[in-house]
């Protein structure tokens, strides 16, 4: 039996409950046509970090604050002007990386800590960690049993979903928090620059083969699994980042899955 170190346990853990968490959030991602939300909203996640540092504290709540007022700021540009979220993103994206630059510029002696939230650190992976992700996890699943058919009927069609009288406001912002929050809790493990791996591919590849929803998520989850559990094995036995290891595993397992003929 393999003996672990402790940072290690807590890096296999947040692993495989942050597959669990981003598959499943990847499938709404890829429907909705957000896979630059992830870039906007981990970017964003970057100047709370850069403030957390300016002042003294730990930049996980100031990363998650400006990360839930991105996510939704980026949504309420949507639903009230009828921008695409990608234009709110573009925009997001470069003011928050900016004010962040800006904040680390008078935070001196930190480019170490601006690192490892850049390309992730395990070593930074806490029990505290552990329990908030799988906290959010078990959220994020409750959230999506409750309230698939209206997620889905939203995702194809937002007008009838409103002729029907579903909350779509609610269901649409409760997905930017979810998934804003699962950004943040990804940050220690991979990074902000490439978290968005993990919350793009896993969906993209099950839609690859498959047609029916259920089967979809199942995939996406599986895939998740093996790109972690994979990217984290191997960051191991080789002694890389972790977060580089993942997303290189995701990006191939991507791109074998376009060359793999699988009549559907």
């Amino acid at each position: 039996m393999v003996n672990f170190p402790l940072f290690m346990q807590y890096a296999i853990g947040a692993a495989i409950l942050l597959a669990l968490l981003l598959s499943l959030l990847s499938f709404f991602v890829v429907v909705h046509n957000w896979s630059f939300l992830g870039v906007g909203i981990s970017h964003a996640a970057f100047g709370g970090v850069a403030l957390g540092f300016l002042l003294g504290v730990s930049p996980d709540l100031p990363a998650l604050l400006f990360a839930l007022m991105a996510g939704l700021t980026i949504g309420f540009v949507r639903r009230r002007w009828g921008f695409h979220e990608d234009v709110a993103i573009g925009v997001i994206f470069s003011f928050a990386m900016g004010v962040g630059v800006v904040l680390f510029s008078f935070s001196k002696g930190y480019t170490s800590d601006a690192f490892s939230y850049l390309f992730g650190n395990i070593l930074t992976l806490t029990k505290g960690d552990l329990i908030a992700i799988a906290g959010v996890t078990l959220l994020a699943y409750l959230f999506v049993s409750v309230c698939l058919k209206g997620l889905l009927l939203m995702a194809l069609n937002e007008e009838v979903a409103y002729t029907r009288g579903l909350p779509v406001g609610f269901l649409y912002y409760s997905l930017l928090v979810l998934l804003a929050l699962a950004v943040v809790l990804a940050i220690k493990l991979v990074g902000v620059i490439l978290v968005t791996a993990l919350v793009v591919v896993p969906a993209s590849v099950a839609l690859r083969f498959l047609t029916g929803y259920r089967s979809i998520l199942l995939l996406s989850i599986g895939v998740g699994l093996g790109i972690n559990g994979g990217g984290l094995a191997v960051a191991y036995l080789l002694n890389l980042p972790p977060g580089a290891t993942m997303a290189i595993t995701a990006g191939l397992v991507f791109f074998v899955s376009l060359i793999i003929p699988f009549p559907r």
